[in-house]
């Protein structure tokens, strides 16, 4: 039995090295698919929108900017500075809340004043791209939302459920990111599609190829000696 535990390691080590090369090649896939999405596809009136959003989705429309309820995504790095971004309440003629990604604001420390930047005319024409919310690490429960209603509000995360409390039901689950050349846009810098590329993933998929290659190598030599030593 003691003779089997290597053998048994080595064909498990090799089973996980398999399946996570294969996740990597299908999460590049994956990806590749949000990038063709991102290029080809033309923009849809968000009024028109139901969900199940198809994400992401370039879309365009008129809509009503609220800043005095904005909502700032806490820890955001941008050039080795601190901040959050900034997300305003856009709603729709059919009533509809969708939260406008307006990007970067600068909070340097805990002791100065939120942000909490003003935009050009209340009514407005967008373009942009609705997506799921701005990503963030590990999240532990719902997100930090303070229900005192003083505005801007700071979270740790986009937690939909959490925001609904403040924004109501008709609050939705996607972002518009809003095109880095509108006025309103706070830094003009872009968007990106994927926060890595199709590439990395094949090369996650490559070392994990060559891992298994590796094992089995060393599995095979010392399966050779252990049959040779026994014949002597």
């Amino acid at each position: 039995m003691r003779s089997a535990v290597p053998h048994l390691a080595a064909i498990f080590v090799l089973g996980a090295c398999a399946w996570l090369a294969q996740w990597q090649v299908e999460r590049a896939d994956e990806k590749r698919e949000i990038i063709e999405r991102w290029n080809n596809r033309s923009p849809s009136a968000l009024e028109a929108l139901e969900q199940p959003f198809d994400l992401p989705q370039p879309v365009a429309g008129v809509g009503i900017l609220d800043d005095d309820r904005q909502l700032l995504i806490d820890n955001r790095i941008r050039n080795r500075r601190m901040g959050v971004q900034v997300l305003t309440p856009l709603q729709l003629d059919d009533g509809r809340i969708f939260l406008v990604n307006r990007g970067w604001a600068p909070w340097p420390s805990r002791s100065a004043e939120l942000p909490d930047p003003s935009v050009s005319e209340p009514v407005i024409e967008f373009r942009g791209v609705l997506n799921n919310p701005p990503g963030t690490g590990m999240q532990l429960g719902k997100a930090e939302i303070p229900h005192g209603r003083d505005w801007p509000v700071l979270a740790t995360y986009f937690d939909h459920e959490a925001l609904v409390e403040l924004y109501g039901m008709v609050l939705q689950p996607a972002v518009i990111q809003l095109d880095p050349e509108h006025a309103d846009h706070l830094t003009g810098d872009p968007w990106q599609v994927v926060t890595f590329g199709p590439d990395r993933h094949i090369g996650y998929a490559i070392t994990w190829t060559s891992i298994a290659l590796v094992v089995a190598a060393i599995w095979l030599v010392l399966t050779i000696r252990q049959l040779q030593r026994k014949h002597r």
